[in-house]
């Protein structure tokens, strides 16, 4: 199964990025923060166990996601 997380604020970044560290596709939607999180990855802190996602599958527009139906 695919997921696409559109709209990668705290909400959306979180549960995304949980399901990416446990190994699901997960493909982010990003706008704004596209290229810095395509050079960096993308990092969640949370009191649940902060991690790092080194390469996230990130886009920056939707019809170029795996998972949508556009």
């Amino acid at each position: 199964m695919r997921y696409g997380v559109i709209g990668t604020g705290a909400i959306g970044g979180y549960y995304g990025g949980r399901l990416a560290q446990h190994g699901h596709d997960v493909h982010f939607l990003l706008r704004s923060d596209y290229e810095y999180v395509k050079a960096n990855g993308f990092q969640v802190d949370s009191c649940e166990g902060s991690f790092h996602l080194d390469s996230p599958k990130c886009i920056c527009t939707p019809p170029t996601c795996p998972s949508a139906t556009w």
